[in-house]
């Protein structure tokens, strides 16, 4: 297979900006391919890049010498075998659970009249998430799907949040080639494969 970017792979390290839900690992799979076993993790709750630019800049100072990078990023949402979006069946349990919970408490809070926001200093990342979405609050009891609307949107703010991230800390990716992954993880029940619906790819150089 012809290595259109000249990617060398024993030069190669993974970030991941994916929630901290254990079903979304799955996505980090590829990263036995490159140089490094386990993957730098610059997302939290909803996959959002909490770690800012302290993170990416560290991330850039773990790049080998004239080497690469590749960045993988973006929410996830569960189906689970009864096709209800944002349920999975996990291991060991008898009942499907919530996936992404940290969306789907927000859609609660959009829906429940009276519903508090989180506690920013006690819950900060779930604070911001809901910051991030606010744009939808009034519109989202029509929604046919909700959970769909609103993990679409989070993809677009992660989205936007990453390559602004990259464009602040461009100064310490100087010459290396930094490989943007970006879409929505799909996680269905334990033994059963999950998905991931790329919705960007891109290449930059610095």
């Amino acid at each position: 297979m012809k290595n259109e970017h000249c990617y060398e792979l024993t030069k190669t390290i993974l970030a991941t900006s994916i929630c901290s839900d254990e079903v979304s690992q799955s996505v980090s799979k590829f990263r036995v391919h490159v140089s490094l076993p386990k993957p730098f993790q610059l997302g939290g709750l909803a996959g959002f890049p909490f770690t800012g630019i302290t993170g990416f800049n560290a991330f850039a100072g773990h790049i080998p010498d004239d080497g690469f990078a590749i960045i993988v990023y973006g929410p996830h949402i569960g189906i689970s075998g009864s096709d209800q979006p944002g349920k999975v069946l996990r291991s060991g349990q008898l009942l499907e659970t919530s996936c992404c919970g940290a969306l789907l408490g927000i859609l609660n809070q959009f829906t429940t009249e009276g519903s508090n926001m989180p506690d920013q200093d006690l819950d900060y990342q779930q604070w911001t998430l809901t910051h991030q979405l606010d744009e939808i609050q009034q519109s989202v009891s029509t929604m046919d799907e909700p959970l769909i609307n609103m993990t679409d949107l989070m993809f677009i703010q992660i989205n936007k949040r990453i390559k602004k991230l990259i464009d602040k800390t461009k100064g310490q990716f100087k010459g290396k080639k930094v490989a943007l992954i970006g879409g929505v993880i799909i996680n269905t029940d334990t033994g059963l494969p999950d998905w991931f619906d790329e919705r960007e790819f891109s290449v930059h150089t610095f």
